[in-house]
């Protein structure tokens, strides 16, 4: 028994030493394994922050060709905003030049833009700064055109392509821009031209003129490029309104020497004889319907105002009063002079054509009694919705008070015209209607206006041009103004461009044309910038 029990103590002893050494042989085998493990962890580590480092200088230096690539655009886009503001505007040119530009137009060719920025088309521009480079290049092509009567309109894409580059670093980065240029080319509407002043001056005197005169001009969300003032080197401003007679009296005069006073007296109602036309108010009416309005002689004031849904217009003369009110809406057309009413189910046409002086042009009010009183401290509507008007004179028009369409409204100092569809002109031509002789043909803001006196229309000016008088006056023109010259008196003049003239044709129906086909950049702005 004892000797079993010994070699079973003896047994249980050697199963412990294997244990003991399979114990030792797992620490290894654990300790190898951590070892595996963490030394993985740590190569890992490495191995991820090289990919970091690496990723954080390719993204370091894509954020660089960003800015490589911006810079080229904002260059190439600068270059040709210099380009465009240099040149001068409108261009005068030859009725040779017109038929060229515009055959070449139809054919997709570039005359117009060589014409606008010189031969050097496309443009190309390189720049370097440290480690960064940029190239830029500027390609044209034609959109559309569209023909009108008197003038064309060709839209151009300028597209801006630019490529960012890193030294000693592969990839590139390229950036584009699309921007549209509208050109016109022919006898332009006057109103399309924000600022024109007729009459040549050199460089110095140029750059110095609105300033002198204490000019502004707002910018436009319509167009990029900054607003200047422009010049003409011939004489642009006509100082005859042919079309807009012919369009009022009915009748058709290609001359201002074919109008005679007996044809005149026709077309009035009156005895064709040649007698002069007395001095009155008369409207032009036939068997097809109402034509515009005449008035022979000065007219001592002219106020404009609204009565419900009609346009109410008061010619006050050394003879008496005549009042003209009209309804687009409900077509009705009521005429009262001293003496009798005319009631009529049509409108006239919205031009009035005065053969003298307009002592006091202004908006009012019609008070209970029916009577139209000129209002001028109060910023009162007196254009109809909807009213398209065109007054024009042989000699002065004296600005009295306020002339503001329906639908404008002011927000914070700034006016915006897009809910309104009314269009005012207003043209003096310097020219007597009947006799041609020379006539002041000026238009004046008038010393006891308002000192803040707000117009919207667009003016013109051809005679002794246009001038504000009296002291510490503000003239905010909401609309465009071409005169042949300007008078400010120390006075200050603000002038926001009606960007609706550049589209909508119809607003400007009745409007004086330049007497030379000009070329004129009307808008440039930016569309798209794309990243590749």
């Amino acid at each position: 028994m004892r000797f079993l029990f010994f070699r079973k103590i003896r047994h249980w002893r050697s199963a412990d030493k294997q244990r003991r050494k399979l114990k030792k042989g797992a620490m290894t085998l654990i300790s190898a394994f951590l070892f595996f493990v963490f030394s993985t962890l740590g190569m890992s580590m490495l191995y991820i922050s090289q990919i970091y480092i690496k990723l954080s200088a390719y993204k370091k230096n894509s954020i660089l060709l960003d800015y490589a690539s911006e810079n080229g655009i904002k260059q190439g886009f600068n270059q040709l905003v210099n380009l465009l503001s240099e040149a001068s505007f409108p261009s005068i040119l030859t009725p040779e030049e017109t038929n060229e530009l515009k055959e070449d137009a139809l054919n997709s060719g570039k005359k117009i833009l060589e014409k606008l920025l010189g031969p050097e088309i496309p443009l190309n521009n390189s720049a370097t700064w440290e480690k960064l480079s940029w190239e830029t290049s500027t390609l044209f092509f034609l959109k559309t055109i569209e023909e009108k009567d008197d003038y064309f309109k060709a839209v151009y894409k300028a597209e801006i392509r630019s490529e960012g580059m890193i030294k000693n670093f592969k990839p590139k980065r390229e950036s584009t821009l699309e921007s549209t240029m509208e050109i016109l080319v022919g006898n332009l509407s006057l109103p399309k031209i924000p600022l024109l002043i007729d009459k040549k001056l050199n460089q110095e005197q140029g750059e110095n003129y609105m300033e002198k005169n204490k000019i502004e001009i707002l910018p436009s969300d319509e167009n990029s490029l900054p607003p200047q003032i422009n010049f003409s080197e011939e004489k642009l401003l006509p100082q005859e309104a042919n079309s807009q007679l012919n369009k009022a009296l009915k009748i058709k005069i290609f001359y201002p020497q074919n109008l005679s006073t007996a044809r005149l007296r026709t077309a009035l109602g009156l005895e064709e004889t040649s007698e002069p036309v007395p001095e009155g108010v008369y409207l032009i009416k036939d068997d097809l319907g109402l034509g515009g309005i005449y008035v022979q002689g000065d007219l001592e004031e002219m106020v404009l105002a609204l009565e419900g849904d009609f346009q109410v217009i008061s010619f006050l003369t050394q003879h008496g009063c005549w009042v003209l009110k009209f309804s687009p809406s409900k077509s009705k057309t009521i005429f009262s002079s001293p003496t009798e009413k005319h009631f009529y189910d049509f409108i006239p046409l919205g031009i009035i054509i005065v053969n003298g002086e307009i002592r006091s042009l202004g908006g009012g009010i019609v008070d209970s009694s029916g009577q139209v009183i000129l209002v001028k401290e109060e910023e009162i509507p007196s254009i109809l919705h909807g009213v398209n008007m065109t007054i024009i004179s042989s000699d002065k028009i004296n600005l009295s008070s306020h002339l503001i369409q329906q639908g404008l409204k002011w927000k914070e100092g700034i006016p915006y015209l897009k809910d309104s569809n009314s269009q005012l002109i207003i043209f003096a031509t310097g020219k007597d209607f009947l006799e041609g002789s020379e006539r002041e043909g000026k238009i004046v803001v008038d010393r006891n206006s308002p000192k803040e006196i707000k117009v919207q229309a667009s003016l013109t000016a051809s005679g002794k041009g246009f001038s504000v008088e009296g002291e510490g006056k503000t003239v905010h023109i909401l609309g465009s103004l071409q005169a042949s010259d300007y008078t400010s008196n120390k006075n200050k003049l603000k002038i926001t461009f009606d960007d609706r003239v550049l589209e909508e044709n119809s607003l400007l129906q009745n409007a004086p044309q330049t007497t030379k086909p000009v070329l004129l950049l009307s808008s440039f702005k930016p569309m798209e910038w794309k990243e590749f």
